[in-house]
C-alpha cells in the first residue's frame, strides 16, 4: 500500500500466472484526492476503471465523451485503452474511489455495457459496490488462502450490478404499451426531426403528462432526452459521410442554419461537428 502525494493506493493485486487467463484480477484500488486535472494515456493492455465520487464535483473526458462527476448513486466504468482525464471543478477538490482491473473478454464487456459512450451508470443503490470495494481492499491486503478467487467473485458481482442497472439480465422484459411503441416508431421513422412531446402525445393517443410518465416508467429515460439522443446519433451517422458538407448535414437534420446545428451538436456531444468529423477521420 502506497501513499502517492494525494492518493492512497493498493497496487500489484495480480493472481498467480496459472490463474491469470481464467480470473478477473485487480491492478489497483485507490482513493484519489484531485486538486487539478489527472490525465492518463491509453493503458498498454485491456483494462477497466470502475469508480465513484466521494466528495466534490468535476468532469471525466474520454473517447470524445464528457461526463459530470458528482457524489450519489452514480458510478462510471472507463475503458483504460482510451485517453482519459479526470478533473475537479475550478478551485475545488475532487475525491474519487475506484478499482482498476482486467480479465478475460474485457473488450466484450465494454461493448455490451456501451463503452465510453455509455460509461455512466445511475444505480438505485450504490452501497453494495462500496461494500465490495472494502472487501476487496481487505482481501488484497491479507492475501489469504484462495484470495485470487475471492477477488474474481467480487469483481464479477460488481459487473453484474452494472448489467442489472441496464436490465441486460432481464429474461422476461415487459411488453411495451401500444402508446410507447407508436412513439418509438414515429421517432425511428424521422430520427432527424426535432420532435416535440405534444406532437408525440397526439401520435400516442395519450395526454402530454401521461406520455412522459409512461415513457419513463417503461424505458427509464426522459422522452425529451431520448429524442435528442436519437437525433444526435443520426447526426453522427451523417457526419461519417465525407460526401456531405456540414451545411448539407444541417439541412438533412431540419436545422434552419449550420450555426444552429453546430450549437445543438456541441451542446450534446461536447465538440462541434467539424471537430467530431476530424476525430473520426483520424481514428479511421
Amino acid at each position: 500500500m502506497n501513499e502517492r502525494g494525494n492518493r492512497w493506493e493498493l497496487q500489484a493485486v495480480v493472481p498467480s500466472p496459472k490463474g491469470r487467463n481464467l480470473l478477473w484480477h485487480a491492478f489497483s484500488l485507490d482513493t484519489a484526492y484531485l486538486e487539478g486535472p489527472d490525465h492518463h494515456e491509453p493503458f498498454e493492455k485491456p483494462g477497466a476503471h470502475l469508480f465513484w465520487v466521494l466528495a466534490g464535483h468535476g468532469t471525466l473526458e474520454t473517447d470524445d465523451s464528457k461526463y459530470l462527476l458528482q457524489p450519489g448513486n452514480v458510478v462510471w466504468l472507463v475503458d483504460m485503452t482510451k485517453v482519459r482525464t479526470y478533473a475537479p471543478a475550478a478551485g475545488k477538490r475532487l475525491v474519487k474511489r475506484g478499482i482498476r482491473f482486467g480479465g478475460p473478454a474485457l473488450e466484450n464487456w465494454h461493448k455490451e455495457l456501451g463503452g465510453s459512450q455509455q460509461a455512466q451508470f445511475d444505480l438505485k443503490d450504490a452501497a453494495p459496490l462500496h461494500k465490495a470495494f472494502r472487501n476487496l481492499w481487505r482481501i488484497c491486503r491479507r492475501k489469504g488462502p484462495g484470495w485470487e478467487w475471492q477477488v474474481h467473485l467480487l469483481l464479477t458481482e460488481m459487473l453484474g450490478t452494472l448489467l442489472n442497472s441496464r436490465d441486460a439480465l432481464s429474461r422476461n422484459p415487459p411488453d411495451l404499451p401500444a402508446a410507447v411503441i407508436r412513439v418509438l416508431n414515429a421517432v425511428e421513422s424521422k430520427p432527424y426531426y426535432d420532435w416535440q412531446v405534444k406532437e408525440l402525445a397526439r401520435i400516442a393517443g395519450v395526454s402530454y403528462s401521461g406520455l412522459r410518465t409512461l415513457f419513463f416508467a417503461m424505458l427509464r429515460e426522459n422522452l425529451h432526452s431520448f429524442v435528442q439522443r436519437r437525433r444526435l446519433e443520426h447526426a453522427q451517422m451523417l457526419l461519417t459521410d465525407p460526401g456531405l458538407s456540414i451545411k448539407q448535414v444541417a439541412e438533412q437534420m431540419n436545422f434552419s442554419s449550420e450555426f444552429y446545428f453546430s450549437h445543438f451538436f456541441k451542446k450534446l456531444k461536447g465538440v462541434g461537428p467539424r471537430d467530431y468529423r476530424e476525430q473520426q477521420r483520424l481514428k479511421r
